[in-house]
């Protein structure tokens, strides 16, 4: 019973858009702000190539700064800066990509991924700005982010009735989906409840 609460009461911590939230008996939550302590906690991201453009080669190099998953009503979006060093060229760039979030029912598990992050790389030449070529970020991030979801919350209770027979009751949630809302995301299920056995009073 105390495992069943345990669950009951946790928080976890992810573009695109998702259901609506409904009447639930129980829900897992994963928070905004446990998916962006994961981001930071992987550590610095960078990378970099060659390029040859009318003759001229060059190195560039990039490293991505504040790394994070934005949550609103119904959709997720991931965020960051880069710094790029591309030949006598440097700037900053802004983008957003996209993220998955999905969860399985089979292996009940929530999986968010980074799916999309386009990075166009550029660098000057003869003066004039020239575009290199574009780099997805999400290939940075090729694992996704696996969270248990609410099938954890399984559990037995065992009752002893007035006549002083035993039952055992099964609980297990079904009918589970995926919402995000504000900042949040959402596993809300019902909960099934069988009676497994019955054990008579001697």
């Amino acid at each position: 019973m105390r495992h069943f609460l345990f669950f009951l009461l946790l928080s976890f911590f992810g573009s695109h858009c998702f259901g609506q939230e409904n009447d639930s008996d129980i829900q897992v939550v994963l928070k905004q702000q446990t998916l962006n302590k994961l981001l930071t906690a992987l550590g610095p991201v960078y990378g970099s190539g060659s390029y040859s453009i009318l003759f001229v080669n060059g190195i560039y190099h990039w490293t991505l700064q504040n790394p994070h998953i934005e949550l609103s009503d119904n959709c997720a979006d991931f965020e960051a800066e880069v710094g790029v060093e591309s030949g006598p060229f440097s700037y900053r760039s802004k983008i957003s990509g996209d993220v998955s979030i999905v969860y399985s029912a089979d292996s009940n598990k929530i999986i968010i991924s980074i799916t999309k992050a386009i990075l166009p790389i550029y660098t000057t030449l003869f003066g004039a700005k020239v575009h290199i070529k574009d780099i997805d970020l999400a290939t940075s991030y090729k694992e996704p982010f696996v969270f248990d979801g609410p099938l954890s919350l399984t559990t037995d209770m065992e009752f002893t009735m007035p006549d002083g027979n035993t039952r055992r009751v099964h609980a297990i949630p079904v009918n589970c989906n995926v919402i995000v809302t504000n900042q949040k995301i959402i596993v809300p299920c019902n909960i099934e409840f069988i009676t497994v056995s019955i054990n008579k009073a001697k």
